[in-house]
């Protein structure tokens, strides 16, 4: 009786499942870096295709239908089934920390994959290679050569890994040597593991990073001095200001609750939301600074999101390193503005600028920039203004998951 359930069919079956739960992993994962993230789908992708292809190659093979049908799928089987082991390679050189563009091994494993794969197409339209890709010497020129050069990528790349052997770690090591040694389907069901446990590990570790960034940001705004000069300004405004003192006190509170609430955030916040955090934290500022600070906003694009304590940070470091009694009183300018490819967000101040000294806000920004790449693709940039002062521009790209 025919069938298609044998060992091979069971392995490449297995690999589409691997493959379609890792794709769910790694879309869950948004907090992990981009590259892992995109060759982890790659692979994923390429390996759910290879192993349906195969899968599909083997019914074709038991239950023949047209010709033209058959050729069809043997040729996409063909041009797939690489694919998962070129991804394999290129993840093999980040780990070594080798640019991938640049590499002598992947350049050379290219050209003889591509140079394979036109002797397969070669032998597959000439009736050399007919049903399940199979290998034999009789078969002809074009088949042997198809063959020869697929199995010459595992010798090249054992040699590769070899020469890098020092630059793995023991985990890494006997992943890629059981990789490179073991079949397409036992291959890819292995590096599926490996990326899903490193993919998932690696999101919990960022996790608990940006939390701890998070945490340090927000102790950091709550400098004792900040309090103890607001607490004294609403202490003198009772006597002499209730109704103003009150309005204080609501803005006090209003940026404390916001500070303690970021310290639990895990995602994103919409910008509306970090915008009152700021309003609420210069609202108690000009009350204490009455005639030495001024605040313009032109925040025309407020519907995206940004991690939580951006930009109320950043506010804070334009004032407190801005103000001085030598110069006029300060100036600043919350700006948002929508570009093709996202927003982008400027805060200007008018004060001295700063340079890379010990005393300046650049800790602080490195925080928040670190925050903004892994959360949301973001960037933070730093410059003189013209006028005079500095200005912080930020910018967050559409997210595209």
């Amino acid at each position: 009786m025919k069938t298609i359930l044998d060992f091979g069919a069971l392995t490449e079956l297995s690999a589409v499942l691997f493959g379609m739960f890792g794709l769910i992993v790694a879309f869950l994962a948004r907090d992990v870096d981009r590259w892992p993230k995109r060759l982890c789908l790659a692979l994923m992708t390429s390996a759910v295709a290879s192993g349906a292809l195969a899968l599909l190659e083997r019914v074709v093979t038991l239950y023949p239908s047209s010709l033209l049908f058959s050729r069809a799928v043997f040729l996409s089987e063909m041009l797939v089934k690489p694919l998962p082991a070129l991804l394999v390679l290129a993840y093999f050189l980040s780990c070594t920390g080798e640019d991938i563009q640049r590499s002598m091994v992947m350049r050379l494993l290219c050209a003889l994959t591509a140079a394979g794969l036109a002797a397969g197409i070669m032998a597959l339209f000439s009736g050399e290679i007919g049903a399940a890709l199979e290998f034999s010497l009789s078969k002809g020129l074009w088949s042997v050569l198809y063959f020869a050069l697929i199995i010459a990528v595992v010798p090249i790349s054992l040699i590769a890994l070899i020469r890098r052997w020092k630059k793995l770690t023991r985990g890494q090591r006997i992943m890629f040597l059981v990789c490179f040694l073991t079949t397409t389907p036992l291959q890819l069901i292995l590096i599926e593991l490996y990326l899903m446990v490193g993919l998932v590990r690696r999101y919990l570790e960022e996790r608990d990073e940006l939390a701890r960034q998070r945490t340090r940001v927000a102790v950091a705004q709550m400098r004792p001095h900040f309090i103890y000069n607001t607490l004294v300004s609403i202490y003198y405004l009772c006597a002499q200001d209730p109704l103003k003192a009150q309005c204080v006190i609501k803005d006090f509170i209003r940026y404390l609750q916001n500070n303690f609430n970021a310290i639990g955030m895990e995602d994103t916040i919409p910008f509306e939301q970090e915008l009152e955090h700021t309003r609420a934290y210069l609202a108690v500022e000009q009350a204490c600074l009455e005639g030495q600070l001024f605040v313009e906003f032109d925040t025309p694009v407020l519907f995206f999101r940004l991690p939580p304590l951006t930009l109320q940070p950043i506010v804070e470091n334009a004032v407190k390193h801005g103000l001085s009694p030598e110069l006029e009183p300060l100036s600043v300018f919350i700006i948002t503005r929508e570009l093709p490819q996202g927003v982008q967000i400027m805060v200007e101040d008018t004060g001295p600028g700063f340079t890379s000294s010990g005393d300046t806000p650049q800790h602080a920004l490195n925080n928040i920039r670190e925050r903004l790449k892994n959360m949301c693709g973001g960037t933070l940039e730093i410059e003189p203004r013209q006028a005079g002062g500095s200005r912080v521009t930020l910018f967050i790209p559409r997210r595209d998951d």
